[in-house]
This record gives structure tokens, C-alpha cells and sequence, in this order.
């Protein structure tokens, strides 16, 4: 048998013996290890760096701005003056220490709890966190909910974080909310959650729709710790949703009346305050006071028939405004209808200050990225929004000690122009809202928020 040699060349590859090469890859020395770039693991850092620094731009604005907000808050160390939170730490001691949460005041301040019992019951675990760290936690809580509350108004990526920065800084409700210790940016965010469509968190589970609750429980809630978001009821009522207004009814009362159970002396004594109309707060005519009895009260001073006027004017600009909310729900609008119908809360109850219209914010946001609407709608609401995110009354004119019953003509009108946009705003949202041809909701209640 013919004896073949084979030779290495110089190629690497071997030489056989009938001349023909035979290409072989070079061998990596033993122990070197292959190394590839981690592409997708580096896209998928930077994507979340992104996303950090998107969500902690508006919360870091908070942190900075709050101890400068309000007086006597200190910067270094970290001490903002939040006297509302404050009220809430104290009514939780005041329960947990078997007094009356009714007539008690804080020490320092002289100012009452206002809410209902229930909301001193959620007051209690305040107690057990340290002060610092719970205005902390506040404040951070509070941004986030400003966060979800305009991405679910429509906006993404940069322009929702720079835009709930701008909230932060400038707009005068949300600053103030935030700086008082206030709620009033929770609610809005419950309310917005339960009754705004948004994105699919679960696969669908039942009748639900895959929702973690039905649609109304947390307008319920809401309702059952600051009695005006009930309105919502009446726009869902206005709306024929019947099974959602049913539920945040029924989610109210269950509420009220566990709590009357455990604090049934309470729960009377709020409800004959309520009825009666003492607020145990500051007097109708203040100028912070932009509720429709704050208007006609600054405009025809105090009384009997000036009170009750008031109070009908703001019971009537209340129920419009749901009715025009609803309007606007039935044409597939549920963020402007929500936020119409929270304008409208604002003008029926007895005392809405400056810092509870958060509404402008969803208000806002709608009209401007919702290129779709009426342009007279567009144009009203930004006007609006920007008269109440700007406050310019507050710098402006005096107010305290009873000022307000002699301003000037102008300063009248400056002290109402607010309340009075706000009318405007819904009597054009009404009419334009009824040119736009009807048509089903483009996107069910069902498909809403908390799922």
C-alpha cells in the first residue's frame, strides 16, 4: 500500500500527499477565554438609567422646592413646614388617645382635622414614622402620583417627566398640595386611576376585564375620606353607568358605615357639622376660598341670603359641571371628562382653596397634547390653566382680617376671575361637546387603570 507523508504549511492547513492543502482554523491557546459585548444587557441598563432619571427629575424638584414653599421650613438639614401633615400626625395621637378628634386643634398651628373619620383612622400609622422620614415619603409619594396621573393624560418619555417637573415648580396648587402635607393630588390620582382607560397590567380575569377592582371602588373610596369626589357618582349616573356608580355608592357607604361601627360618636358629630355647614376652617370670603360661595360672598359681603345663595350657585355650577362631564365621557373622552367634572367639585364645595384646583393639571395635559378637540375648548382651557396654575391674585391683592369685604371693584373682579373662567370653561365644554357627533366610548371604563 502506498506509504502518504503529510506536511505542515506555512498557512497553517496540511499537505497531503497527493499535493492537495487542506485549510485548518487556528487553535486558540488553552485557557483563553472567547469574550463578547454585552449589548443587550448595556441597552438594557441605559433604558433603565433613563427611566430612573425621568421619574426622579420631578421628585427631586419637590425635595428642593419644599422647605422654601412655606415659612419657617429650613433647607439644611431637610425640614419643610408641612402644617397639613402635620394636622393628620396629630389627629392620629388624638385618636390613639381616646380624645375628640372634632374640636381638637394642633398646638401649634390652631388648625382642625376636617375630614371625615374614616380619613383619622388612615391618619393612626402616621404616628409610628419619624418626622423627617415621613415627609420624605410624602413628598416622594406625591410626585409619583403627579407621574401617573399625566402618563395616563397621554404623555411619554421626557416631555411627561420635564412637564410634571414644571408642575412641581410652577404651578401653584401642586406646589402648594405638596408643601402643606396636603391629599388632594392622591385623590385626583384614585379617581383617575379607577375611571381613566389606561394600560393592560393583567390578562383579562373575568368580568373585570382584568382589573385588580371594579370600576368605582376607588372613586368610593375617595369619596368616603373627602365627601366631594361623590360627584363622580352623579357624572357616572349622567352617563348611564349605572354598574360603576353603583359600585362607588355602595363602596362609600360600606366604608362610612364600618367606620361608624368603630367610631360611631365621630361619625354622627362629622355628619351634624356637615350638615350644618361648619367647615371648622377659614371664613367663605377669604381669597384663598375659590369656591362659588367664595365668589358671591367677596362680591356681596356676608349674610343670610348671600350664605345660601352661595351654597345654591355651587350646588348648581356642581351638578352642570357633571352633566357636562358626562357629555364629554359619552364622546370617549374620559380624561377631560374627569377632569371637567373635578373643576366642577371645586365650584360646588363651600370652601375650595387654591391648592385643592390640582385638577388643572389632567386639565392641562389634555388640551394641550388633545389636538383633536374644538379649538374653543383648547383655547378656554389653557386659559384657565394658566390663571390658576399662575395665582397671580395671591401676590397681587391683600387678604386676611377681613380685607377682602372692601376690596375695590378690580380687586373683586381679580378675586373671582378664577370660579368665573371655570364656568366659562364648562359652558364652552358644553357647547362644543354637544356639536360633536355622538359616538360609543372608543375606550371602555372597563379597560381602566388599576388592573
Amino acid at each position: 500500500m502506498p506509504t502518504s507523508t503529510n506536511s505542515t504549511g506555512s498557512n497553517g492547513g496540511t499537505t497531503g500527499a497527493s499535493g492537495t492543502t487542506r485549510t485548518t482554523q487556528p487553535t486558540e491557546p488553552t485557557g483563553t477565554a472567547r469574550t463578547t459585548e454585552p449589548t443587550g444587557t448595556r441597552a438594557g441598563a441605559g433604558r433603565l438609567a433613563g427611566l430612573a432619571a425621568r421619574i426622579a427629575l420631578p421628585i427631586v424638584a419637590l425635595l428642593a422646592i419644599l422647605p422654601f414653599a412655606q415659612s419657617y421650613g429650613e433647607f439644611w438639614p431637610w425640614q419643610p413646614n408641612t402644617v397639613d401633615l402635620d394636622v393628620y400626625v396629630y389627629t392620629g395621637h388624638v385618636l390613639l388617645g381616646g380624645g375628640d378628634i372634632l374640636t381638637a386643634r394642633t398646638p401649634d398651628t390652631a388648625l382642625a382635622f376636617i375630614y371625615p373619620p374614616v380619613a383619622a383612622l388612615l391618619s393612626v400609622p402616621l404616628v409610628f414614622v419619624p418626622q423627617t422620614l415621613l415627609q420624605l415619603v410624602w413628598t416622594v409619594l406625591n410626585g409619583l402620583a403627579l407621574l401617573f396621573v399625566l402618563h395616563r393624560a397621554g404623555l411619554r418619555g421626557w416631555p411627561l417627566s420635564l412637564l410634571a417637573t414644571a408642575c412641581a415648580l410652577v404651578v401653584e396648587p401642586v406646589r402648594a398640595t405638596v408643601s402643606f402635607g396636603q391629599i388632594n393630588v392622591f385623590l385626583m390620582a384614585l379617581v383617575v386611576a379607577d375611571l381613566v382607560p389606561g394600560r393592560r397590567w393583567l390578562p383579562p380575569l373575568g368580568r373585570a376585564g382584568g382589573r385588580l377592582l371594579p370600576t368605582g371602588v376607588l372613586t368610593g373610596i375617595s369619596a368616603a375620606i373627602k365627601v366631594t369626589p361623590a360627584l363622580f357618582v352623579v357624572m357616572l349616573l349622567f352617563a348611564r353607568r349605572w354598574r360603576e356608580a353603583r359600585t362607588a355608592v355602595v363602596t362609600a357607604v360600606a366604608i362610612t358605615v364600618a367606620t361608624a361601627v368603630v367610631m360611631p360618636r365621630e361619625t354622627i358629630g362629622f355628619a351634624k357639622l356637615l350638615l350644618s355647614g361648619d367647615t371648622r376652617t377659614g371664613p367663605a370670603h377669604f381669597l384663598m376660598n375659590q369656591s362659588m360661595l367664595g365668589v358671591v360672598v367677596r362680591l356681596f359681603g356676608l349674610g343670610g341670603w348671600q350664605h345660601y345663595a352661595g351654597l345654591a350657585l355651587g350646588a348648581a355650577a356642581g351638578v352642570a359641571g357633571a352633566y357636562v362631564a358626562s357629555v364629554w365621557w359619552r364622546r370617549g373622552e374620559p380624561m377631560l371628562a374627569v377632569s371637567l367634572c373635578g373643576l366642577a367639585t371645586l365650584l360646588a364645595s363651600p370652601l375650595s382653596w387654591t391648592h385643592h384646583y390640582v385638577w388643572v393639571v389632567p386639565l392641562g395635559a389634555t388640551v394641550l397634547v388633545g389636538s383633536h378637540l374644538p379649538r374653543s375648548l383648547r383655547w378656554t382651557g389653557a386659559v384657565f390653566v394658566v390663571w390658576v396654575a399662575a395665582a397671580i391674585f395671591k401676590y397681587v391683592l391683600p387678604w386676611g382680617s377681613d380685607v377682602e369685604l372692601s376690596y375695590a371693584p378690580w380687586q373683586q373682579l381679580l378675586s373671582v376671575l378664577g370660579p368665573v373662567l371655570g364656568l366659562a370653561l364648562l359652558a364652552v365644554a358644553y357647547a362644543t361637546g354637544r356639536q360633536v357627533a355622538a359616538e360609543p366610548d372608543r375606550r371602555p371604563v372597563a379597560d381602566a387603570a388599576v388592573k
